[in-house]
């Protein structure tokens, strides 16, 4: 591990937190999402700086290109993904111009994210998931990082589940409560978020971050405890892919890295609260079963 890198995160923290009042587990949480190339789903009512948290996480990166939409249940392909390019109509190729669109963004915000339609949806599934989009008779790589996605809620469609699935993080957002609510008011109009370049990391970075973390332990008293929340939720009926299973624990293992450990610690596991559960109420039951 490079000795400076717990500086750096420390920093960026330090930085992404500035006059946001009660949301330092959603700060850590982006952050983690884009060390480890994942994505993170917000849920909570409106105007709880879910947006917020998204902007400045394009701080982290040098030179990352930013997206930002909100989607409606009228929003079509082209507002995420780019027009209908005319130059390749007219030579019978069916593609977009993906300039300044999602296909190549590092960091993205999709607001109200459960509204898409079947179309936009499939399109974002690849995404997501390889990196890649079809674009006319050509799969292009993307530069993307990670997607950070708000929603209320999480509708009960079946159709949803496998886009669902894709975000491995999912935290419940809550608005700022009563005794640090006069913090809130205080807050000053201009919240500029000021991060040293030396902080920041490029893509170079985050690859030789996630290939180091790889070689992080994941000791037998870790094991067992990741394998008895498994026998736990299948108990409890909460179903959990062997896929994520196996995400988690590349993700706890970015996380001991990123304090400088050679192996996972069972206090890792408590980011497995974030991890496990498609509802808020099963997220809660799995942190009391931790």
């Amino acid at each position: 591990m490079p000795p400076d890198l717990y500086a750096r995160l420390r920093g960026l923290l330090d930085a992404l937190s500035a006059h946001l009042i009660e949301r330092d587990a959603e700060i850590r949480l982006a952050l983690l999402s884009a060390l480890a190339g994942e994505h993170l789903l917000l849920l909570g009512p409106p105007g709880t700086a879910k947006s917020e948290l998204a902007r400045r996480l394009r701080h982290a990166l040098r030179d990352a290109r930013y997206f930002e939409r909100l989607l409606t249940r009228f929003s079509v392909p082209e507002e995420l993904f780019g027009p209908l390019s005319i130059v390749a109509l007219e030579q019978d190729r069916y593609e977009r111009q993906t300039a300044g669109f999602l296909p190549e963004a590092s960091i993205a915000f999709i607001d109200e994210v459960f509204k898409a339609n079947s179309a936009i949806l499939n399109a974002l599934l690849t995404l997501l998931n390889e990196r890649e989009f079809d674009n006319g008779s050509r799969r292009l790589r993307t530069p993307l990082v990670t997607v950070l996605a708000a929603s209320n809620e999480v509708p009960e469609d079946e159709a949803i589940a496998a886009f669902h699935d894709r975000f491995l993080l999912r935290c419940d957002v809550q608005p700022v409560g009563a005794a640090r609510f006069p913090e809130l008011l205080a807050l000053p109009d201009d919240m500029h978020v000021a991060v040293l370049d030396d902080c920041r990391f490029d893509h170079a970075e985050l690859e030789a971050l996630r290939a180091a973390a790889a070689a992080v332990e994941l000791p037998a008293p870790v094991v067992d405890l990741i394998s008895a929340l498994r026998a736990w939720t299948l108990e409890q009926g909460i179903p959990v892919s062997d896929r994520r299973w196996r995400k988690l624990a590349q993700l706890l293992r970015i996380a001991a890295h990123a304090h400088g450990r050679a192996a996972v610690d069972c206090w890792d596991c408590a980011l497995l609260a974030y991890g496990v559960g498609d509802t808020a109420a099963q997220r809660a039951a799995v942190a009391q079963w931790y």
